[in-house]
């Protein structure tokens, strides 16, 4: 159950992302929910249990988790972002 709140929370975050940057062609959106999908799961698996948080793939969720895992897929969509404007 853990691991389908990652890939939600993570998919949500990059969707709404791609809303914000505009992107209009499919493999934009589709880079921005797996690079959301990516930073909510890395983030849930590593940094919660290092702030005093459960780990995500057990049964036990709270704030700090859910927190955790946006801070992480937002993370890494602003580095998404800024190398594409350094590219472009």
């Amino acid at each position: 159950m853990g691991v389908l709140f990652l890939i939600i929370v993570g998919a949500i975050l990059g969707w709404l992302a791609s809303i914000i940057t505009r992107a209009e062609s499919r493999q934009a959106i589709l880079l921005n929910v797996g690079v959301g999908i990516a930073g909510a799961f890395i983030a849930g698996l590593v940094l919660n249990p290092l702030f005093g948080g459960h780990s995500l793939l057990g049964q036990r969720y709270d704030v700090l988790a859910l927190l955790i895992a946006l801070l992480g897929s937002v993370i890494f969509l602003v580095a998404l972002n800024l190398t594409r404007r350094v590219k472009g």
